[in-house]
């Protein structure tokens, strides 16, 4: 009798400690996903406030972000309020006051995000538009020097569409950079020459092709070559050769 006493009171004890320990395992697995839910709301939240930071929302944007971020705050308080007063943190969710959390937090970040958008398409469209390089090049006359500020000015162009094309800034920089490029743009499209004649045009035509010919070497050409001292840029030599 001793001896099964003894086997039921080992056997009780064993549940005891099994039951406690899946209690704690199972508390621990509440933790880590309670943890992982809210970091990855928070991160987006510090990444999408950092890159609006730079950004000058509406009016009406405000006024809805800090709705927002007031809702967030009374809800978080709530949640520390029954973490403080409960061990046992599946209570927290017995009347979903932490997804109530969660869901606040992702209304402030579509709040700021859409008015930062807003705030960004706005500050873009305010600094102009540039032209297409492709278009320009297919404009202007195939000269060295327009060549070469169309050359300067594809590369601005390419830095100024990636920026364009982001729907928040990366950050401050771009608010800065956007202008800059835009500026450089426009300085080299300055340089490019339209008024050439069409004996000029199609002299450099005739280069780009390869089709050149002593045919294609007109008293105009000869005339505007002298003029942006291009005479000794060019050399004559005979067919097949």
């Amino acid at each position: 009798m001793t001896t099964l006493l003894q086997r039921c009171k080992e056997v009780t004890f064993k549940t005891e400690k099994l039951s406690f320990a899946q209690r704690h395992a199972n508390q621990q697995k509440q933790v880590q996903e309670r943890t992982r839910e809210w970091k990855s709301d928070y991160d987006r939240l510090k990444t999408v406030t950092s890159r609006t930071a730079c950004l000058a929302l509406g009016a009406e944007a405000r006024k809805s972000v800090a709705e927002k971020r007031e809702n967030l705050r009374h809800n978080a308080a709530q949640v520390l309020e029954r973490l403080k007063s409960h061990d046992d943190i599946c209570l927290l969710t017995e009347d979903n006051l932490w997804m109530r959390l969660l869901a606040s937090v992702q209304g402030l970040v579509d709040e700021i995000e859409t008015g930062g958008k807003l705030a960004w398409r706005s500050y873009v469209d305010d600094q102009g538009t540039l032209e297409d390089p492709s278009l320009l090049r297919s404009r202007a006359p195939p000269t060295p020097m327009n060549d070469a500020a169309i050359a300067a000015y594809k590369t601005q162009y390419a830095v100024y569409a990636s920026i364009i094309r982001l729907a928040l800034p990366r950050s401050a920089d771009d608010l800065s950079l956007l202008p800059q490029v835009i500026a450089a743009c426009r300085a080299e499209a300055a340089k490019i020459t339209f008024n050439v004649s069409p004996d000029v045009r199609r002299f450099f035509q005739d280069i780009h092709s390869g089709s050149a010919t002593l045919a294609s070497v007109t008293p105009a050409v000869l005339e505007w070559l002298a003029e942006n001292r291009q005479l000794e840029c060019y050399l004559i030599r005979a067919a097949g050769r």
